[in-house]
């Protein structure tokens, strides 16, 4: 018999992190209750939202005509809760569901909690994935469609900006183009990974001095630069890095407008392509391209990619956290990550 309730990890408030019990949604025919095993957060967007500094927090999006709008009145956004994947059991399936059976293990996007009701249309079977691999679906399907809006090509010089789990998989997938990867962070362990997945050259953002003008030196400036970190300053290092009519793919989520993006200067004087990349579920946006993909699309390709060695999760996903501490992971990922990759919450 499931509990009557969850725990679930929820954001009050900027930087107001707690755990909260809620009553668990009654079992309906087409749903399953599933007790986690592991889940993970959304490092970018979850924290901004952390942070204070959403759009979402004072704006709101209108989605007809696709633009943010400044509400007269403040509008519900927290309190939310955190994390969007998690693997778990099957517990107990609804009357109508076929396929699916108590002890099954199954992976679907929800938040950070000890036990969720889903629809079984949101589940999907581990299989031979592992639950590792499972949860680095979301962020290899965000590099992939970065890799794929900015059309990396064989023989290409690439330089990848911000190297969390989005741009280590994007590493991974301009690598396995054909591109040459350029890799830039300000954390050694992550340039290590990088060029464990195939990045020709690591470097140190913060301490190299200027490094858009050594690669400008040394390549001429890159084909296209992937940004995944959301930062301004990375982002205006991949504009001055790239080549005249260069592209640079943002994938990272942006904050406020910040005073070191200019865009009368490398941008404007060179031709540069700036292409936005959102291939996210709720978002309705496809991958550029002459077949339109959506992020449904991408995530059974990263699934089948991961599950026959293209692309590798192995080392991305850390550390590992008790779901007795993930308020506390919160912290780290905002305010030391260094500390972190992605982190992968483990429930008892």
């Amino acid at each position: 018999m499931p509990p009557s309730t969850q725990r679930v990890l929820m954001l009050e408030g900027p930087r107001q992190v707690r755990f909260a019990e809620k009553a668990l949604p009654p079992l309906g025919p087409g749903d399953a209750v599933v007790r986690s095993l592991y889940s993970t957060f959304k490092h970018g967007t979850e924290m901004m939202a952390y942070l204070g500094l959403s759009p979402f927090a004072a704006r709101k999006f209108n989605p007809r005509l696709r633009l943010f709008e400044r509400e007269t009145t403040p509008q519900d956004f927290y309190p939310r809760p955190l994390g969007n994947m998690v693997v778990g059991e099957v517990v107990e399936a609804g009357a109508g569901v076929r396929g699916l059976a108590a002890g099954q293990l199954v992976y679907a996007w929800a938040p950070i909690a000890d036990i969720h009701v889903l629809p079984t249309e949101k589940l999907q079977p581990l299989g031979a994935l592992s639950p590792e691999q499972a949860l680095a679906i979301d962020p290899a399907s965000f590099a992939l469609g970065g890799v794929l809006d900015g059309a990396i090509a064989a023989g290409e010089s690439v330089l990848v900006t911000g190297l969390g789990a989005i741009g280590l998989f994007a590493v991974q997938y301009a690598k396995a183009k054909g591109a040459r990867v350029l890799a830039a962070s300000s954390f050694a362990p992550r340039r290590r990974l990088a060029e464990r997945f195939g990045a020709a050259h690591s470097f140190d953002s913060k301490a190299h001095g200027d490094l858009a003008r050594d690669l400008k030196q040394q390549t001429g400036g890159v084909d296209a630069a992937i940004e995944c970190s959301g930062s301004i300053a990375n982002l205006t290092l991949a504009i001055r890095a790239a080549r005249q009519c260069g592209r640079v793919v943002c994938v990272g989520f942006y904050g406020p407008a910040d005073e070191r993006l200019n865009l009368g200067e490398e941008f404007f004087h060179n031709r540069i392509s700036l292409l936005a990349s959102l291939p996210a579920f709720g978002w309705n946006n496809p991958v550029r391209g002459p077949r339109p993909l959506y992020a449904k699309d991408l995530q059974k390709i990263v699934a089948d990619d991961l599950s026959t060695g293209t692309i590798t999760a192995d080392g991305i996903l850390d550390p590992v956290v008790p779901f007795a501490d993930a308020a506390g992971a919160v912290q780290w990922i905002a305010d030391q990550p260094e500390r972190v990759i992605k982190v992968l919450v483990r429930h008892g």
